[in-house]
């Protein structure tokens, strides 16, 4: 029977998992309000880039700046009252001391000493009122402060203005939604694989990310974090890969296929597609040499450019035939034709 013939190579082959799900910003934040207010000026719009405690919006500062003034108006009387119920009780304190001297000498009596000490009292619990009152309105002037600041609304993260949800001019309830912010670099994507593979993912391995907007290019990422458990429902292990996005290109909500890297294999087997032959079930090759033609079971694995990967049942060096494969059986003599007999 003549055939030709293939000798079988060997190549570096990636094992990779796929992951497939949503890029997603690596911070989503919702910016909303402490206190209800009209807004009165918007500094950014949709696209603009932003910086941690960068002015985003002002409310009308009004009645927070009046507020603030009457606080600390207050604050300074009180400072005024404590001063002179100070000078008071100190008055008061050497009078005290001297009524009490002259009592012990028996000079004056009790009556007289009570009198002294009776208005030391009032005068020092005086000055303890007036130290309480300025520890509330001190208090008072923070708060009036902290709302004042809490009409300048500043972004917590560096990032991106993905939504304004709000004018100039218009009155909103405290806790109101007014932007949403987002950082684009990096980005993560969140998904899973099966359970078969979750000895095999590990955290900092590779990942390729390829989405439909680019396609023929991939960008590099990592995995990051892997949940300790698999969910029983879906039978699936949950991951996270952190995925760089200098340029921008990328962008949250692109659909996106992950390739995790899991191995390489410098010397993985392979032969050309028409070197394999199934049937009924049984995948089988035929290895050539001596004039005969020598049957082999084997195992296939990826397939790259019309070359197919056989994990079990050939060794490299050997040579396989590449045709006439259904007619061939154990032990049948073949000639060589444009090959090589081994």
């Amino acid at each position: 029977m003549t055939i030709t013939t293939k000798p079988v190579e060997t190549r570096e082959v990636k094992r990779t998992v796929e992951m497939v799900d949503t890029l997603g910003g690596w911070e989503e934040v919702t910016v909303s309000n402490e206190m209800a207010g009209k807004i009165e000026k918007i500094l950014v719009d949709l696209g603009d880039k932003v910086k941690k405690g960068q002015l985003l919006l002002r409310f009308d500062q009004r009645e927070a700046k009046l507020a603030l003034a009457q606080a600390e108006a207050n604050l300074e009387a009180t400072k005024k009252a404590l001063t002179q119920a100070q000078a008071e009780q100190r008055d008061a304190d050497l009078n005290l001391k001297r009524i009490s001297q002259l009592y012990s000498e028996g000079v004056i009596a009790t009556s007289q000493r009570d009198v002294a000490q009776t208005r030391f009292d009032a005068i020092e619990a005086q000055v303890h009122a007036r130290e309480a009152d300025i520890d509330r309105f001190r208090a008072l002037v923070d708060l009036a402060r902290k709302r004042l600041s809490d009409t300048e609304i500043v972004a917590p993260i560096s990032g991106e203005v993905r939504q304004r949800l709000v004018s100039i001019g218009e009155g909103v309830k405290e806790k109101t939604p007014l932007l949403h912010l987002v950082i684009t670099d990096p980005l993560k994507l969140q998904g899973t694989v099966t359970e078969r593979f979750a000895p095999e993912i590990k955290i900092e391995q590779p990942v390729d990310v390829w989405v439909e907007a680019f396609s023929g290019r991939s960008f590099p990422g990592v995995v990051l974090r892997v949940s300790p458990a698999v969910d029983v429902q879906t039978r699936s292990l949950a991951l996270e890969a952190k995925v760089p996005n200098p340029d921008g290109l990328l962008k949250p909500g692109f659909f996106a296929k992950g390739l995790i890297l899991v191995g390489v294999n410098p010397q993985a087997v392979f032969v050309p597609e028409e070197a394999v032959y199934s049937y009924v079930g049984i995948t089988k090759a035929f290895v050539v040499g001596d004039g005969t033609a020598q049957e082999r079971q084997v195992k296939t694995g990826v397939r790259t450019n019309g070359l197919v990967e056989v994990t079990e049942g050939l060794q490299p060096g050997e040579t396989v035939a590449t045709s006439s494969l259904p007619q061939l059986y154990q032990g049948a003599k073949v000639r060589v034709v444009n090959g090589k007999e081994g």
